[in-house]
């Protein structure tokens, strides 16, 4: 029955696959969805559009769909994938190993692997993520997504010569990885004198092939608040969203700037967009709470509170902080 189910929707399957490769998962969910109407209640289907929802940020969506595959099937590994994801994504990485370890009964994938392995440096168990990950390159030395992860693992542990070995293994072979680019270059900067490295990554982005490397406009932003130069980091995270707009982290890190400057209802419009993209983040959280009674807008704030609780699942913990801006009104 399971294979007959699969079988049907195969083609639509691998259709779905490519586009998410390619980050249409508009064009994905509109595929999965047609192809729910002519095969109702097919697992695979339901997994596959559970998964694109939660890539869409539609999280509640996705959580019921994938919760209705592991009814039908309680061990579907891409179900749980999504739900592990989603407790990531929500910073429960207890949550998350708990349900990718048994996904893995029965999906050894090299995703889900890495999947796994960065639960591990989120729950900072750096032996476990290395060992795991040690056995992926013993099987074959030419995994390039295991090679970078094994520099990330390397440099949480503090292992900066073996963390920066692998990113040039890594990136001899993928040089234009502008992200593990930022990462060994951030190594080799780490004992510099912030001003000094401020002065070579102005330099560097002067170069033409390097001036569009989001991730160095980052570091160098970074480089300045270490100067306590907040006005000039804002201008950086400001021009690597020129660059790619939306992108989260430089989104948080110019809020965060702005607030630093005391421009707080400039900083109000990216620090909303930020917790929008992560409500479980608990520092844009209590920045904003800060932001709305400096600026006297503790109803605004509120208003936004409630509005997350409603278009999010699982984050009724927000109540309390609107109960605690309420008193702060003078309301029960």
């Amino acid at each position: 029955m399971a294979q007959n189910q699969y079988m049907q929707v195969k083609d639509i399957l691998s259709k779905a696959i490519e586009l998410k490769k390619t980050n249409k998962y508009q064009e994905a969910k509109a595929v999965l969805n047609e192809a729910l109407v002519n095969n109702p209640g097919n697992i695979y289907v339901e997994a596959s559009l559970a998964d694109t929802l939660s890539r869409l940020g539609e999280t509640e969506k996705a959580l019921q769909l994938a919760d209705k595959v592991l009814e039908a099937k309680p061990n579907n590994s891409r179900a749980l994938i999504v739900k592990g994801n989603i407790s990531f994504a929500k910073r429960e990485y207890e949550k998350a190993l708990e349900l990718f370890e048994q996904a893995q009964l029965n999906n050894k994938s090299d995703y889900l692997t890495s999947r796994l392995i960065r639960t591990y440096l989120k729950l900072e168990k750096f032996e476990e993520a290395r060992s795991i990950c040690s056995k992926k390159l013993e099987q074959s030395q030419k995994n390039l997504p295991f090679q970078k992860l094994m520099a990330a693992i390397y440099e949480k542990m503090g292992e900066t010569n073996k963390a920066a070995q692998y990113y040039d293994k890594y990136l001899d072979k993928k040089p234009k990885d502008d992200f593990a680019y930022k990462e060994k270059l951030k190594l080799k900067m780490k004992d510099k004198e912030p001003a000094r490295a401020v002065k070579e990554l102005k330099a560097l982005l002067k170069i033409k092939n390097k001036s569009n490397n989001v991730f160095l406009h980052h570091l160098l932003a970074e480089k300045l608040e270490e100067t306590h130069n907040d006005e000039e980091a804002f201008l950086q995270y400001k021009k690597s969203l020129e660059i790619e707009p939306g992108n989260d982290f430089a989104v948080k890190q110019a809020g965060f700037c702005l607030y630093r400057m005391g421009e707080y209802e400039r900083a109000l419009d990216y620090l909303e967009e930020a917790f929008r993209d992560d409500p479980s983040d608990y520092y844009i959280k209590t920045t904003l709470v800060s932001i709305y009674k400096n600026t006297g807008l503790i109803e605004k704030g509120i208003i936004f509170f409630k509005d997350i609780i409603k278009n999010n699942q699982g984050y009724n913990k927000l109540w309390g902080t609107i109960k605690k801006m309420n008193k702060s009104l003078g309301d029960d």
